[in-house]
């Protein structure tokens, strides 16, 4: 899950008051515990694709990210258009790292 967040913060395509948002709640996903359970979600044949990506921005421990991330912001940073640049790039994110991404989700699953 580091590296796929790791990498996931090159995609970021959004206005510049959203990226250390993003990059705040990409980093709580590379925590052992919440990439423990990302791991668990990933269909290592699927990948992640629209579904996967919905479910992991739905966990209780990124919501509660987006949250204290939009309350903070006072109006300047919308739920919605977080939680879409987070899908977008955990997709190209596993795109991006093909073989190598579903090899460590296997290794993960062990």
């Amino acid at each position: 899950m580091y590296e796929l967040t790791r990498k996931g913060i090159s995609y970021f395509s959004g206005k510049k008051e959203y990226k250390e948002a993003v990059k705040n709640i990409l980093d709580t996903l590379s925590d052992k515990k919440v990439s423990d359970s990302i791991s668990k979600i990933v269909d290592f044949k699927r990948g992640i694709d629209m579904g996967t990506a919905n479910e992991i921005v739905k966990m209780g421990v990124v919501q509660s990210q987006i949250k204290k991330v939009v309350d903070s912001a006072k109006g300047k940073i919308e739920q919605t258009e977080l939680e879409n640049q987070l899908k977008t790039i955990l997709i190209k994110s596993w795109a991006d790292l093909g073989d190598v991404a579903v090899d460590k989700v296997k290794k993960d699953i062990k």
